[in-house]
């Protein structure tokens, strides 16, 4: 289970980085930026833990369920829940595209808050 869950971990981070500024899939990602509601955002293309339930409830369902017929639901919910997990651990260990770590991530998030009138 834990491998299941860790293969889908990087597929999503893939489908997440993929979609950057940048890279080979950033036209798309920025086609959804300007066509998608905002609050669908992070769990479309934005954020590789949100993505997690989404692209990982139809990779897990694709490549267990119809590929190797061996999906159950009480799996797949474990499997969702440790591959966010991973991309968590991911994320802290990991610097954005500038080198920075969490604290630009912070001050962005801040910034969103205080922006919607939430934060301060």
């Amino acid at each position: 289970m834990i491998e299941h869950a860790a293969i889908i971990a990087l597929l999503v981070l893939s489908i997440w980085y993929t979609m950057q500024e940048g890279e080979i899939f950033g036209k798309l990602g920025l086609w959804f930026y300007n066509n998608l509601p905002h609050k669908i955002h992070p769990a479309v293309f934005e954020c590789n833990i949100c993505m997690c339930f989404w692209h990982g409830t139809y990779l897990y369902w694709l490549i267990y369920g119809l590929w190797l017929g061996t999906a159950t639901w009480q799996e797949w919910i474990v499997v969702i829940i440790i591959a966010m997990g991973i991309n968590i651990v991911i994320n802290k260990w990991s610097p954005d595209k500038e080198g920075n770590t969490d604290a630009a991530r912070l001050d962005e998030i801040e910034q969103r808050l205080d922006a919607n009138g939430i934060y301060k």
